[in-house]
């Protein structure tokens, strides 16, 4: 344990970011022991965990490697420790594993998609499956005209409520370590024996170890540290990405839809997202600023899926997403221990399924 002269208190672990990687960091530390501390610029999931798509979609299962692992291991425990969760607190997260939908528009495809029914028969341990079928049999609200050769389904798939979900998080970090809303670190001084974070007002919390989970601005704080991993160039850069939330009345039965870039995911509560953009060159926008001549996301969910064009749009989110751009690594997340640095780790990228791994324990060393 470290001494904080500058508080009067003792941290063995301090957190930057208090998005999903950065609570769960902090609840697997105090489930170990440690004296934790989280330090957010914002508010808790003031980053790209806090939108509300909520999709939980697995990479395709052929061609399998460590990442494709790592993810169906996420999203194969996600249902059992969101339950676990729910009844800590009493929040409901709003999860439902209700598979996912995708249109097959050419015969071409059938080749590949025959390859991954025996990539998930081999890999997805027999409890989740991937298949083809005709698109009217399973998918009745699907436009025919874009699932000309029916459709390809996975039960692995499914949804969450990203801000339900943080919510639950929250409540159980507050309660097992100190979490301090409004703070803003400029900077990270490693030493031997401690680190020091210090906060834009000038002062200074001491910890044994820090790990680094605030999304994309994790980059620039990394920067004099990891600068030479990557010939000096940036270790990573944010996509801007953005969402609209309808309020559609439905049974709660509907899949996930996916389709050239475009995510429905039915919620709760007659509740259904779509999502979403990837820009990025958005430098002159605010982060979190939504961009109404963006839209094209939109419009092409409900050319897939028509009954949605009457519904009404009820709220819109934007916020950027960390993607990495490691040499020799390319988007690969970094939950690692940052080099050189024993007591500096950073947990970033995992570009569009952080949700579904963050819960996760990584064994820093």
């Amino acid at each position: 344990m470290i001494h904080n002269a500058h508080s009067g208190r003792i941290y063995d672990t301090a957190i930057v970011g208090a998005g999903v990687l950065g609570l769960w960091a902090a609840l697997h530390a105090a489930r170990r022991g440690e004296k934790v501390i989280v330090l957010e610029k914002r508010k808790i999931g003031a980053g790209a965990s806090g939108g509300f798509l909520g999709a939980l979609m697995p990479h395709m299962p052929d061609n399998w490697n460590a990442k494709k692992q790592m993810q169906f291991d996420g999203l194969e425990s996600l249902e059992h420790v969101v339950a676990e969760l729910e009844e800590q607190t009493g929040i409901d997260c709003g999860y439902r594993r209700c598979g996912r939908v995708m249109p097959v528009t050419n015969e071409k495809l059938i080749g590949q998609i025959e390859r991954r029914i025996l990539g998930a028969k081999d890999h997805w341990q027999s409890k989740y499956s991937m298949s083809v079928s005709n698109a009217s049999s399973l998918s009745p609200e699907l436009n025919p005209e874009i699932a000309t050769h029916g459709i390809q389904h996975d039960t692995l798939s499914a949804r969450i409520n990203p801000r339900q979900y943080l919510m639950a998080l929250g409540f159980n970090v507050r309660k097992s370590c100190d979490l301090k809303e409004g703070a803003d670190v400029v900077s990270i001084e490693p030493a031997s024996d401690q680190v020091d974070v210090v906060l834009k007002d000038g002062s200074r919390i001491v910890a044994g170890n820090v790990i680094v989970a605030n999304g994309y601005e994790a980059y620039e704080l990394l920067r004099p540290f990891m600068a030479d991993m990557n010939n000096g160039k940036t270790i990573g850069r944010g996509v801007k990405g953005q969402a609209v939330l309808l309020e559609y009345k439905h049974d709660d039965t509907m899949p996930v839809y996916y389709h050239d870039g475009s995510y429905i995911v039915p919620q709760k509560n007659n509740r259904i997202a779509i999502g979403s953009t990837s820009v990025n060159d958005w430098s002159e926008q605010a982060p979190d600023g939504f961009d109404y001549n963006n839209m094209d996301f939109y419009h092409r969910a409900i050319q897939l899926v028509p009954a949605l064009k009457d519904a009404r749009i009820i709220d819109r989110w934007a916020g950027v997403r960390p993607r990495n751009t490691l040499e020799n690594r390319g988007t690969e997340p970094f939950f690692e221990t940052v080099p050189g640095q024993k007591r500096l780790h950073a947990l970033i990228g995992g570009f569009k399924i952080t949700l579904g791994i963050a819960h996760l324990e990584r064994n820093f060393s």
